[in-house]
């Protein structure tokens, strides 16, 4: 018993510990999954928090939440200018990302790296890069994924200037977006191949490219595509020459771009502007330009000072509260962690008190089924020896009681015999019957005695005995016995030998009294199991206000005693006695 318990209580550690760690883990991929944009909004929030994320990690042993928060720190440290930082965190990723053979993370760690290094190390971020491609390519890896894959490796061999090898992997992911009917990448390809097409000179491919994106871009609801693109539409007119039609495009730009806050292409157009008026010898309205520009650009470092030592205020702040937050909740994770380990505890201990409550009924079970087996055992050990007592007693009846019978008998056939006389015979004849009916239920009660079980079928070949007996020996009487059984009931040795004494003493009562010439036996089946019916076709008598006999009495007794039921009815047309046995 005390075994089970500790068992249990073990089973619950485990348990218990399995679900807590699981808890942990499901709360680190939560964190790795924060989006690039939240990422940006605050570098040194978000700074803090993936190094205590991978705290967490190393410390569960959990090898793909050390990868991805290696991965987000990476990213982290490339935004904020920590260079160095971020290649160093790429490769432990793509370390543990090898050997946890997760693809789709490794490809895009590759690729992530070559990107970031591009105006550092032009041919490493190439090398970098096409480990990437050839990673997706070879394990199959979503295609939405690969097309940006493409897109930044063809921006790569533009800075290399290698143009074909550009335009083949611009249109490589220009495909995979048609085929996904990725409406929004879709104008992105377009615009770099037109772009690549009008720095080599040839317009008419470039603005092929540019008016099917415009196509694209007129059906967006913002405003923020289709004025990149008319941006570009500016640009190309600039690097034609044209410039008249340049500065009208450029001031669309720039109201447009004034009109939703578009700072980059409000300062792009401002700066183009005063380069094309200066150009066209414009020079008021190039110096006009120029100044708005250096007085939009001047406003804006200004602001982002203020902005700047605004957000180094927040980040302290921030890194105060994170870190209260943090305490607070590693304080609530305990205290659920705790409460979740008390309701396991309870939880357990209640199903090992059930198991242990239906152990100890089982056992009581058994116990009683022992008990009862022994019972039984002893019952059938009884049944038997009085089975042998009462075959040794049929034995000493027959041998003593039976043979002295016959030898009266005997004796008295012999004496009437030898000594005719009339008188002398008369008186002697009445033993010599008596004793003879002696001997005949000596011998029946010797024959149930010895039957321990039987059937109704063995007993009504006994009444045919009887009952040839009794024709043989009184001739005025006819006496029947029909077998209606369809089921051959089984009866132990106590209802035979009551039901073969109902049968005997209502034939003798109806033989006595009655003055009956005809008497009926009848062995009938039912839904619910078997009568014995004998009846009579003489006088009848009062049944209600004659007191029953001796005979009668021991009828319904014997009937009753072998689990049957017992009723008389009488009239002037005879007598019938029913013992009904039920559900047997």
């Amino acid at each position: 018993m005390n075994s089970i318990i500790r068992y249990s209580l073990f089973i619950v550690f485990l348990i218990s510990n399995s679900l807590i760690s699981q808890t942990n883990l499901r709360v680190i991929d939560s964190i790795n999954s924060i989006s690039y944009q939240d990422i940006v909004s605050n570098l040194q929030k978000y700074h803090i928090i993936f190094n205590d994320n991978l705290r967490k990690a190393r410390e569960s042993g959990y090898q793909k939440g050390i990868a991805k928060s290696l991965s987000n720190l990476a990213l982290v440290h490339y935004l904020k200018g920590d260079y160095d930082e971020s290649i160093k965190y790429h490769l432990e990723a793509i370390e543990l990302f090898q050997k946890l053979q997760m693809f789709f993370e490794l490809s895009e760690e590759y690729a992530e790296m070559g990107y970031q290094l591009k105006r550092q190390n032009l041919n490493r971020a190439l090398e970098f890069m096409q480990k990437a491609i050839s990673i997706a390519e070879e394990n199959n890896l979503p295609s939405f994924r690969i097309s940006k894959i493409y897109d930044n490796y063809g921006v790569l061999k533009e800075m290399k200037q290698q143009y074909d090898s550009a335009f083949y992997f611009y249109h490589k992911a220009l495909k995979i977006k048609e085929e996904l009917k990725d409406s929004i990448g879709i104008p992105y390809s377009l615009n770099k191949i037109a772009v690549l097409y009008a720095n080599l000179g040839q317009f008419d491919k470039a603005y092929y490219y540019l008016n099917k994106s415009d196509l694209i871009r007129a059906k967006e609801q913002g405003e923020f595509g289709r004025i990149e693109n008319l941006s570009l539409h500016a640009d190309f007119l600039s690097y034609q020459n044209k410039i008249n039609g340049a500065i009208k495009k450029f001031e669309e730009v720039f109201n447009a771009a004034k009109k939703i806050n578009y700072t980059y292409l409000v300062l792009y157009s401002l700066k183009n502007l005063s380069e094309l008026y200066k150009k066209k010898g414009d020079y008021q309205n190039a110096l006009s330009s120029y100044q708005s520009y250096s007085s939009l650009k001047d406003s804006i470092d200004n602001v982002d000072i203020k902005t700047r030592i605004a957000q180094l205020e927040i980040a302290y702040e921030t890194e105060q509260k994170n870190k209260l937050l943090a305490e607070s909740q590693y304080q609530l994770r305990s205290k659920e962690q705790q409460l979740f380990f008390a309701i396991v505890t309870v939880i357990l201990l209640l199903m090992i008190f059930i198991g242990v409550y239906k152990f100890l009924q089982l056992k009581k079970k058994r116990d009683i089924a022992e008990v009862e087996y022994k019972s039984k055992l002893r019952a059938a050990m009884l049944e038997k020896k009085i089975s042998d007592e009462k075959l040794k007693l049929s034995r000493e009846l027959h041998d003593n009681i039976g043979s002295q019978l016959t030898f009266i008998i005997s004796s008295l056939e012999n004496i009437i015999y030898k000594i005719p006389e009339a008188n002398f015979s008369k008186a002697l004849n009445p033993i010599k019957e008596f004793s003879r009916s002696a001997l005949d239920d000596l011998r029946n009660t010797i024959w149930a005695i010895k039957h321990q079980e039987g059937n109704l079928e063995e007993l009504s070949l006994k009444v045919n005995e009887f009952v040839s007996r009794i024709n043989n020996s009184i001739g005025a009487v006819v006496i029947e016995n029909e077998f209606e059984i369809n089921k051959n009931y089984s009866l132990n040795s106590t209802q035979m030998l009551n039901l073969f004494r109902i049968i005997q003493e209502a034939i003798q009562n109806a033989v006595k009294h009655s003055d009956a010439d005809k008497i009926k036996i009848n062995f009938i089946s039912n839904d619910y199991g078997f009568k014995v019916i004998i009846k009579d076709n003489g006088n009848g008598f009062d049944v209600v206000n004659s007191s029953k006999g001796s005979g009668l009495c021991n009828m319904q007794h014997r009937c009753e005693e072998s689990g049957g039921k017992f009723s008389i009815t009488s009239s002037s047309a005879g007598t019938e006695i029913v013992c009904d046995y039920q559900n047997v």
